[in-house]
């Protein structure tokens, strides 16, 4: 007896189960299917990068004497970074001057003298005032200054500190032959590893973007784009795409992906180097399309669905769909001109079920 009952309890709950579903109306949105021109984009994410970064390496060795600036300073072209205590050189040069007039001494002397062991040609002699000619110029390079109009983005010296430089010298040993017993004062140093200075062009800021292999081929040259700069709250910023990677790099996952560049030379005084962004490209128009809304879609193993409304009820629909945008996409099958598709509330909805439409019709 306890089980009819219980049998009796579930089909009376089944039967106001369905009839509830059948009769009960949700009220819906709805909205209708019409054509209209779709802008079509693709959102990429990347980071900022100065493409122009200038690296200035000290010309001479000696101990530095001062350092003017500081990173973040802005300088402009020929502004003085730092000075260093060239004394080598200087006593370099001192030394190449007195090899000189002893040169020519030693040539007038044996002109009057053919006899003599040493002979310096008036060549060589040239050659030497040349060098000396170039040292002076390169004791100029004590005074570092900045090649560009700039930011200071690292330094790498500081007071006190002794720098080394390469000094392009010449062959004297060669030049002056039996003569080069005057030339043992001549050292070469070592390098400097790391750059003094690295000073940036903040006009030549660009958002550098990953694009995969399904969407390079739409980008192009001159394509608009929105950037936004995650740590800024002045957002968006508006570029146009600059050049293109023709050589992909390889992802971490295996796949591969393009760099392209969107200068924004507006915010080169705004952000450092490495901020990430995320950017809109414009990738063309596509016209007198089918659209509708992209939250009117829904998806079950693997086919894409909508819900039309006629006559009182919601009715499943499959269709092809196409490009899209944040929020609308392309209809290809499927669908007609001026149908009414619903878009929320999708999740309460199922097929037949009796609904009636809550807002107004365009």
């Amino acid at each position: 007896m306890k089980r009819i009952l219980i049998v009796v309890f579930i089909i009376i709950a089944l039967a106001l189960t369905i009839f509830y579903k059948l009769n009960n109306t949700l009220s819906v949105k709805v909205e209708r299917v019409n054509r209209k021109n779709l802008n079509l984009t693709i959102n990429l994410s990347g980071n900022l990068s100065f493409l122009r970064k200038i690296e200035i390496y000290p010309k001479v060795s000696g101990t530095v004497r001062e350092v003017r600036v500081k990173p973040g300073d802005k300088v402009k072209k020929g502004e003085v970074l730092a000075i260093i205590d060239a004394e080598d050189l200087k006593k370099q040069i001192e030394q190449i001057k007195n090899i000189i007039e002893l040169a020519k001494i030693s040539s007038a002397f044996s002109t009057f003298n053919p006899q003599s062991e040493i002979k310096i040609s008036q060549d060589q002699i040239k050659t030497l005032e040349s060098y000396y000619e170039s040292l002076n110029k390169l004791y100029e390079e004590r005074i570092i200054r900045s090649p560009i109009n700039g930011i200071i983005a690292k330094i790498n010296i500081s007071p006190l500190e002794t720098v080394q430089a390469s000094q392009n010298n010449l062959n004297l040993n060669n030049l002056l032959g039996n003569f080069a017993n005057l030339l043992n004062m001549f050292n070469l140093s070592l390098p400097q590893n790391n750059p003094a200075f690295i000073v940036i062009d903040p006009t030549s800021l660009n958002a550098i973007l990953k694009v995969d292999e399904n969407n390079i081929l739409k980008i192009k040259e001159g394509q608009k784009a929105v950037v936004n700069v995650d740590a800024l709250d002045q957002n968006p910023w508006e570029g146009k795409v600059a050049s293109i990677s023709k050589i992909p790099s390889l992802n971490k996952d295996g796949t591969y992906s393009y760099e392209i560049y969107i200068p924004l030379p507006q915010l080169g005084e705004m952000v450092v180097e490495g901020m990430t962004i995320s950017a809109t490209i414009n990738i063309g128009e596509k016209k007198n399309i089918l659209t509708i809304p992209l939250n009117a879609i829904t998806f079950k193993e693997g086919k894409t669905y909508v819900y039309l409304y006629e006559n009182g009820r919601a009715k499943e629909k499959e269709i092809m769909i196409g490009d899209m945008t944040l929020d609308e996409i392309e209809i290809k099958e499927g669908l007609r001109e001026g149908d009414l598709v619903i878009i929320s509330p999708i999740d309460k909805i199922s097929n037949n079920m009796k609904v009636k439409i809550e807002n107004s019709i365009k």
